[in-house]
Parts: structure tokens; C-alpha cells; sequence
């Protein structure tokens, strides 16, 4: 019996051996992980990087970081500032530098709620804060400047460009749709773009619809019925609003986001970027589109489209007295 027992407090041993060497295993292999993780983030960080090739991408992703999604910041002044703090040799930028200079650009306070309420300082504000003297200044303003027609990926847009052209045409229009609606400016546009193909499809031309708004049974105005497609490669024929005016369908879109519960329900109004508001439009079935694998890719286009078109950029004079 004595054997016995010996035998298995041994056997019960070497499993709490087993179990000992897995655990500093697993927390070896973990603190591993963080140890490369960290690593990366340094070198991501605070290692100088050529992004000459990619700035506007990198200084609209730092302002997009740097805003929290809560507010937008402009990622041309953070490019112009650079400019000039780098004498125009991107080569040495840093992104943990970039951000604490983006992050100069803004100002919070608290509510009653205690919820951070953020605003924007003016550029001529940070400018101060770095202590840029009266050259320095100038310049960056002089880069403003020749930033004023750079767009991701498409060097060739100016303002007579019919895309700058629809652009101009609705965004005051977005602009008081966002201060009745809350809907970004941003948002409003590019939906306009995707929905209506810069203006120029059958629906916005009859109907002056440029989102593509079905008429429901709520709805007792004009109608058109169009042929559409809803995914990757399926077609149907439903009816649409019509409108008199460019106006007035952005009016009624602005209606029709807040009297849909669901668009509240995912978020739409609380939301406060650009990325944030086009994944609530998705998710809130906006549109069904979806790729050749299923996906949804709503919210992507719209994000796409917003990036390439500078249309954030508009959404930074939401912010302005």
C-alpha cells in the first residue's frame, strides 16, 4: 500500500512539473511577442523614415490619428509645417513627432457630462507654439499653397476638373446639411459621388436623386423606377424619389437618416469621422453592396472616396466660428 501511494504523490508531482514548465513556456513565448510588438512600435514611432513617396497618405493617416475620430485636422498643414521644419528632406520624419505636433492643433474642455469636448486651434495658433519666427512663417504658407490641388494618387485635378466642379456645387449644400443633420460633409458628398456617379447617372438627371433614396410608402412625392444593382453582379428594378432640386434631395437625405431609427441605432449622428459615419451607414444597411466573395464594401468606397477627393478637408471648416 505504501508503494502505492508513493507512486502516485510522484505521479502527481511530475504533472505539476508538466504543468510549470507549460506556464513559463506560454509566459516566455508571450513576453516574446509584446517584446517584438514593442520593438515595432518603437521603430514605428520615434525611427526617422523616407515617406517622401507616401507623405500625403502618412500625414492624412497623423491626422486622422491624431483627431481621435473625434475631431478632423488638416493634414495639409501638418504636411506644410514639416515642410519647413525638415527644410523639404522628409527622409528624417518621425511619426511620434509628427503626432505631438498634429496633436498642437488641438484644444478640449469638459461638459457637464464630463465627455471631452474637442476643438481645433487655427494654424497661425500653432505656429506660435512652435516658435516659428516670420520666414518660417511665409513658407509654410507658401506650401499651403502648392498643396492646394494635391490629391492622393491624382496629380491632375485643378479647379476646373469636373470632379472639383461637383465637388464646389454641393458642398455648402453638405456643409448645412452636417449643421441640420449632423451628417459630416464629407459623408454627404461622397455619397453624392458613389450614388449618383458624380451627377452625370439616369436617377440624378430625371430625378435630381443623387443618393439613390427608394420611395417607400412613406413617401408621396414624384417617382421613377430604375433599373439597379444592389451587389456584384445582380440587377433589379425598383422605385426611386424624384426631386426638383440638386438641393432638395440633399434635404430629404438629411430627413431620412434621422426618421430611420436604425441609423441612430448603429451610431450615424454620434459618430464624429469620416471613417466612423461610413461604417454606421453600413452597418445600418444603407447600401447591401458586396464584392465577388460576399464582403460588404460600403463603407470602404465611401472611405476611399472621402481620401482621394480631400473631401475631409471640408469636414475641418465644420469646426470654424
Amino acid at each position: 500500500m505504501g508503494k502505492k501511494r508513493i507512486k502516485h504523490l510522484k505521479g502527481k508531482k511530475n504533472t505539476k512539473d508538466k504543468v510549470k514548465k507549460l506556464f513559463l513556456i506560454i509566459l516566455s513565448f508571450t513576453f516574446l511577442i509584446l517584446l517584438i510588438i514593442g520593438l515595432f512600435y518603437i521603430k514605428d514611432m520615434y525611427v526617422s523614415k523616407n515617406i517622401e513617396d507616401s507623405k500625403i497618405e502618412f500625414y492624412m493617416d497623423i491626422a486622422d490619428e491624431a483627431g481621435k475620430e473625434e475631431v478632423q485636422l488638416n493634414w495639409k498643414m501638418l504636411l506644410a509645417i514639416d515642410m519647413v521644419i525638415y527644410n523639404n528632406d522628409l527622409s528624417k520624419v518621425k511619426k511620434g513627432d509628427a503626432l505631438n505636433r498634429a496633436e498642437k492643433f488641438l484644444n478640449y474642455s469638459k461638459n457637464q457630462n464630463g465627455e471631452r469636448i474637442y476643438t481645433i486651434n487655427t494654424i497661425e495658433d500653432v505656429l506660435k507654439k512652435l516658435n516659428f519666427n516670420d520666414s518660417e512663417k511665409s513658407k509654410v504658407y507658401k506650401n499651403l499653397k502648392k498643396l492646394e490641388y494635391v490629391f492622393l494618387g491624382n496629380n491632375n485635378l485643378n479647379e476646373k476638373s469636373p470632379e472639383i466642379v461637383f465637388i464646389n456645387k454641393v458642398k455648402d449644400m453638405a456643409i448645412e446639411n452636417y449643421n441640420n443633420h449632423k451628417i459630416l460633409p464629407s459623408i454627404t458628398i461622397a455619397q453624392c459621388i458613389l450614388e449618383s456617379g458624380w451627377g452625370n447617372s439616369e436617377l440624378a438627371e430625371k430625378g435630381n436623386n443623387l443618393f439613390g433614396i427608394k420611395a417607400d410608402s412613406s413617401w408621396d412625392g414624384k417617382v421613377l423606377s430604375m433599373e439597379t444593382s444592389e451587389n456584384y453582379d445582380d440587377k433589379i428594378v425598383a422605385s426611386f424619389r424624384a426631386y426638383t432640386s440638386i438641393k432638395e434631395s440633399i434635404d430629404d437625405y438629411g430627413k431620412f437618416l434621422t426618421m430611420n431609427p436604425r441609423y441612430e441605432k448603429n451610431g450615424l449622428f454620434k459618430a464624429k469621422h469620416y471613417k466612423t459615419q461610413a461604417q454606421a451607414l453600413e452597418d445600418a444597411g444603407y447600401s447591401t453592396k458586396e464584392n465577388e466573395y460576399g464582403e460588404k464594401i460600403y463603407a470602404d468606397m465611401l472611405i476611399s472616396l472621402v481620401r482621394k477627393y480631400n473631401l475631409q478637408l471640408i469636414d475641418c471648416e465644420i469646426y470654424k466660428e
